[in-house]
């Protein structure tokens, strides 16, 4: 059906555009399916952004009329279809007929062009038959591309409100500055080669009752990788710390690929140990545990005073 497939492919491209072209400076670009009546329709214009008339018939370019004195130019025309812009900022609509090939410009179908500063119609495609499969076709694309999109945007809510306590809020993004938690960078060792994963980052997320640290990691080598159990451990005195949670985005490290480790401890700011002490964070692989990650040097209560900076 080479109507269907000129159609589609119009509305494709318009989409793909559509994405490209986001700018909040410039009107929501909006496209749109329109089957003819008596009435007129009516479409918006912009004189920055082009609207592009498609038709499922062929029409008489060379008859194409506007209103008198219009302040509108067209830009191409073709067997199936016109673009155009304004020229300035219409105060009142402007009549454009359009008629058929072969057909009366007194059967013509009518639209009323007007601009609007918030919306353009960047693609409009117009049907003679309200019931034509052709119509209901773009109709359900356009309606399978908002379900998607839909769809996505409840996909990331659930995975928001799933997530629990600090490490799954750090995991999911919903914990950054400015509220209430302190949030430190902490150097991070290069790890030994032979684990094949690689530390990129360390941050500390630090509230009055619990400490998080985030681990940026890369799967360099080997299978994927999952973590398991996770505890701090002081070489010098043999104190140990369990985690309390230990989560990660995305819950299994693919080979090559990169990810974020919270690790969550129990943590009162006096009471839970020296300043200054210094603990290796230990997270181990899931299942057999072969592959473990080490990090030293890691500092949960400051030794003197020192400036954090929020944000990781």
């Amino acid at each position: 059906m080479p109507r269907l497939s000129g159609l589609l492919l119009a509305f494709l491209s318009f989409a793909a555009w559509a994405a490209a072209a986001e700018d909040s400076a410039l009107p929501r670009l909006r496209m749109r399916t329109v089957a003819l009546t008596a009435k007129a329709e009516g479409v918006r214009v912009s004189t920055r952004i082009p609207t592009t008339l498609t038709f499922d018939a062929p029409i008489n370019a060379q008859a194409v009329k506007l209103g008198d004195k219009a302040s509108v130019e067209f830009l191409s025309a073709g067997d199936r279809s016109i673009t155009l812009r304004a020229l300035e900022e219409l105060s009142e609509a402007v009549t454009l007929r359009v008629p058929f090939l072969n057909e009366s410009i007194l059967t013509a179908p009518v639209f009323k062009l007007t601009t609007a500063s918030d919306v353009v119609d960047a693609q409009v495609l117009v049907f003679r038959d309200a019931s034509a499969p052709e119509l209901m076709q773009a109709r359900l694309a356009a309606l399978e591309a908002r379900c998607s999109a839909c769809e996505a945007a409840l996909t990331a809510q659930r995975e928001r409100g799933t997530a629990t306590g600090p490490s799954g809020w750090i995991v999911s993004g919903q914990v950054e500055e400015g509220i209430g938690v302190q949030v430190k960078w902490l150097p991070a060792p290069l790890l030994s080669a032979t684990t094949g994963l690689d530390v990129a980052s360390v941050h500390r997320f630090k509230a009055d009752a619990w400490v998080v640290l985030a681990v940026k990691v890369a799967n360099l080598t080997g299978p994927p990788w999952r973590p398991g159990k996770a505890w701090l451990e002081n070489p010098s005195t043999g104190r140990r710390v369990e985690a309390r949670t230990v989560a990660m985005a995305p819950d299994v490290l693919p080979p090559n690929g990169t990810g974020l480790v919270a690790v969550e401890f129990d943590w009162k700011e006096g009471e839970s140990g020296p300043k200054g002490e210094a603990f290796r964070l230990v997270v181990q692989e899931a299942g057999d545990g072969a592959r473990t990650l080490g990090i030293p040097g890691v500092v949960l209560e400051d030794g003197t005073s020192t400036r954090e900076k929020s944000g990781p």
